[in-house]
């Protein structure tokens, strides 16, 4: 709701949206199920585990919907598709080595299972697989041009993603961080490859240049929100729901938005309370309810909501001169979701 009028835009309940996108994960579900009979058996058991861990297939959804809102057909997204999600699930298992990170979703990380050798062997596998996908743009006849611009687009996201990982390994322990840095970091490691995918898709449905950028920014600003949000969601989120433990980030060093804004924002006492549990492994209970106080009273929690809020919104307003069509009012409920997740 804005100046007291209801959004138009929100058409239909979370229920009612995810129903309507499930023939679209069923098909990125099937076409990655697909790519593991291509290798020998000890190596599909792992390959299938990590891709059927799934997870929201937010990256696929996005090129999905994005090329049907250009061109009313979602089918000649499907390859870039698939590819981003492989690109995704590759930096998951990275993001769980790096972070020593044993559950993903509620099931153990590829690390933890068959150890950090194989599984950054199947990390690369995935990343060598994109080609493969891309390669399919053969039958669909596209225009060397295009072409052009999803390898480049794909290859700017890649490089994107490991800056922001890098940066934010940087930062890991600093005394203070801006939210500035903060803000880089997640453009880099989250919009870059969420925005990249949604272009991807209106690249291959013929849309315009101007139809591009408008969704790559929609959907970098959607991306940005949505880190914040599972920020917000490691701190007051409930673990089994989430699939994995809370308070990674604060057992891992590393500054999320919430611990940003505390720490930029809390008094001495506060400070010194939340960083005596920057890298502890066993936080205790009490603890944990203390941490969620003193982020509720200097209001870091508030300040992460309404950021993300805020992102959701800002990338809602650069669709607004996209034709209208149902997938068009999809990406805009999604961007609703995302920063409206309960865990």
């Amino acid at each position: 709701m804005q100046d007291g009028k209801v959004d138009s835009q929100v058409w239909c309940s979370d229920e009612e949206f995810l129903k309507s996108i499930q023939n679209y994960v069923n098909l990125i579900n099937s076409r990655l199920e697909e790519i593991t009979v291509n290798y020998p058996a000890y190596l599909e058991l792992p390959i299938r585990y990590v891709i059927k861990a799934g997870g929201k297939r937010l990256r696929p959804l996005l090129a999905l919907l994005s090329c049907a809102a250009i061109c009313g057909d979602p089918k000649p997204a499907i390859p870039v598709a698939i590819a981003y999600e492989l690109a995704h699930t590759a930096a998951l298992i990275q993001d769980d080595i790096i972070d020593k990170g044993v559950r993903r979703r509620g099931k153990l990380s590829a690390w933890a299972l068959w150890g950090t050798e194989k599984a950054m062997l199947i990390s690369d596998l995935l990343v060598f697989e994109i080609f493969h996908r891309l390669a399919e743009y053969e039958r669909f006849k596209i225009s060397q041009e295009r072409l052009y611009l999803l390898l480049k687009l794909i290859g700017d996201s890649a490089r994107q993603t490991v800056q922001g990982e890098f940066l934010e390994l940087e930062l890991t322990g600093a005394d203070k961080i801006s939210e500035e840095d903060y803000m880089a970091i997640v453009r880099l490691k989250t919009g870059a490859l969420l925005a990249a995918s949604a272009a991807a898709g209106a690249i291959v449905g013929g849309g315009t240049t101007s139809e591009i950028s408008a969704i790559y920014s929609f959907a970098e600003k959607v991306g940005m929100a949505y880190q914040v949000h599972d920020d917000l969601l490691d701190v007051v989120g409930e673990p089994s729901r989430l699939g994995k433990p809370i308070f990674a980030d604060l057992r891992n060093r590393k500054r999320n938005f919430l611990l940003v804004h505390a720490l930029n924002n809390g008094g001495n006492e506060e400070l010194k309370f939340l960083k005596s549990l920057l890298g502890k492994q066993r936080v205790e209970e009490w603890e944990i309810r203390k941490t969620r106080e003193i982020l509720e009273r200097i209001g870091s929690i508030k300040a992460a909501l309404e950021l993300s809020l805020k992102l959701s919104e800002e990338g809602r307003k650069l669709l607004k001169d996209l034709k209208p069509s149902p997938a068009k009012e999809q990406l805009i409920q999604l961007s609703h979701i995302v920063s409206k997740r309960y865990a």
